[in-house]
């Protein structure tokens, strides 16, 4: 069954909008700050896209309704004026997006396009220009330094990562698009692919940078507060991972991306470029590893027929590699559990059982890949 919508944000936005429960549904929900931030649709003449914000961090404008709920913390935000990125409905319209890419000798020859939204914490957005693409990055004014500096460190340390053509304090970063071709794209060898990792996790670990990543275990007390099925049967024994992992005591921090996966990586005899390293931090090299694992689990489920046994293999791989390690599997799980649930309020239950299914087959000592004939749901869906 898919996970229950919070019911306290469907009322919310009803009550704030005057439409009924009914035309309000769930299509994400993910923490920020003391909170989270849930997006949902209100199906009236057109279709519009709400969030209701109950993280408790300032902004420095409201743009939308903010105490005029029974909760003082709670604001809602129409779809882009997301007052955490204030940098974001300016760049979202194809006029501002034009100019300001005039402004940096740039030549757009069509419309913004959304690529990737988390509300409250980052967009990006690609333009197309007469040689390819540029694309805009908006995070939050307190971010966009930090990643500038990221870039800068990496490249000094010899990872490849996308020119910045100009950025913003308000939050605005121009990038040029990666060296290379999306992983995605490649018919890459598993072995060899998570070879080129470890290798690029090396480089990683080599650069010069002082800042702290936040651990994916963070994310555990939140997904337990959420008492859905799968994580009432996960988080028991994810914690009691996590415990042991920590009873071996704190290992040496290194470098790490932060949100490492094969979506990451640009490819043109060998690892070519690496994306999205605004989570650059000093932590446990687990948590690369985790990312990386979790990440193609999730994302074999999704690969078309004729490639999905190549990604399965690179998920068998690198379980096999990295998972022995109580605290790489520890954090799989952590990931594996936000997959599942972030599938569950799409209402996809088939693909939150099968996530399911994948951590349960780690915590067997089995290979991710025996769990794709083994979700709970299989023969509910594949009946006749």
């Amino acid at each position: 069954m898919p996970i229950t919508p919070n019911l306290y944000e469907v009322r919310v936005l009803a009550e704030a909008l005057g439409v009924s429960a009914e035309s309000v549904t769930v299509h994400s929900r993910e923490p920020l700050g003391t909170g989270s931030v849930t997006g949902l649709q209100v199906d009236a003449e057109e279709s519009l896209h709400y969030f209701v914000d109950t993280s408790g961090l300032s902004v420095a404008a409201e743009t939308g309704l903010a105490d005029a709920v029974e909760s003082p913390s709670t604001r809602i935000w129409l779809h882009p004026a997301d007052p955490h990125l204030p940098a974001l409905a300016p760049v979202a319209f194809d006029d501002a997006a034009r100019t300001l890419l005039d402004r940096l000798g740039i030549t757009a020859i069509g419309k913004p396009e959304f690529i990737g939204y988390r509300p409250g914490r980052r967009a990006v957005l690609r333009v197309p220009i007469i040689d390819g693409a540029v694309w805009i990055k908006v995070v939050r004014p307190s971010r966009v330094q930090r990643i500038v500096r990221a870039h800068e460190a990496a490249a000094s340390a010899g990872i490849r990562v996308p020119e910045i053509h100009g950025w913003s304090d308000e939050g605005l970063l121009v990038m040029a698009s990666a060296s290379g071709t999306p992983a995605a794209d490649v018919d890459w060898d598993p072995g060899a692919l998570l070879d080129q990792v470890d290798a690029l996790r090396e480089q990683f670990a080599a650069v010069d940078w002082d800042a702290p990543a936040r651990s994916a275990a963070h994310r555990l007390d939140w997904y337990a507060g959420r008492g859905d099925a799968a994580v009432a049967r996960l988080v028991p024994r994810t914690r009691a991972i996590l415990a042991r992992a920590a009873e071996v005591g704190e290992r040496p921090r290194v470098v790490v991306h932060g949100d490492l996966h094969f979506g990451q990586l640009f490819l043109e005899d060998g690892i070519s470029a690496v994306i999205d390293i605004d989570t650059l931090g000093l932590a446990d090299p687990a948590e690369d590893a985790a990312a990386f694992l979790s990440h193609t689990i999730a994302s074999a489920r999704l690969t078309e027929a004729h490639n999905r046994g190549r990604v399965w293999a690179l998920a068998d791989l690198a379980a096999a590699r990295w998972a022995g390690d109580q605290l790489t599997l520890g954090l799989t799980l952590v990931h594996l559990i936000g997959h599942a649930m972030a599938a569950g309020d799409r209402g996809d239950a088939r693909a939150s059982a099968e996530i399911e299914a994948a951590a349960e087959a780690l915590l067997d000592a089995r290979a991710p890949s025996t769990s794709e004939s083994k979700s709970p749901l299989t023969d509910v869906f594949d009946s006749p």
